[in-house]
């Protein structure tokens, strides 16, 4: 490796760090669509309630996210008026189980 492509290299993680830095708000996604809000959470059963604004299926995998943190998971079974649903469009309201605690206000994306 010459000198001149290490300095390219360095450029590139520069460029990188730099974005990093930029925060979660200027974050854009390949493959990611918003598709709800957590209206509520449950802790003593662990299901976010959602407010889709647009598809989801079970199987998806879904990313809940805020200032502090994303969680990734697959959906595994959700529900609408304590029902089991394979599937669900915007307007539903879901409760769909997390993995870890998760806080109103966030955002669903499917990915």
């Amino acid at each position: 490796m010459t000198l001149e492509d290490l300095d390219s290299v360095l450029d590139v993680l520069d460029a990188m760090e730099a974005k990093k830095g930029e925060g979660a708000s200027s974050r854009v996604a390949i493959g990611r669509t918003q598709i709800g809000e957590v209206k509520s959470y449950f802790d003593r059963v662990d299901v976010a309630a959602i407010r889709l604004s647009g598809r989801l299926a079970v199987g998806d995998t879904i990313e809940i996210e805020n200032e502090d943190y994303t969680l990734r998971q697959r959906v595994s079974s959700m529900q609408i008026n304590r029902k089991n649903v394979d599937e669900a469009s915007a307007g539903d309201d879901v409760g769909i189980k997390t993995e870890v605690p998760v806080r109103t206000g966030s955002s669903v994306f499917r990915l």
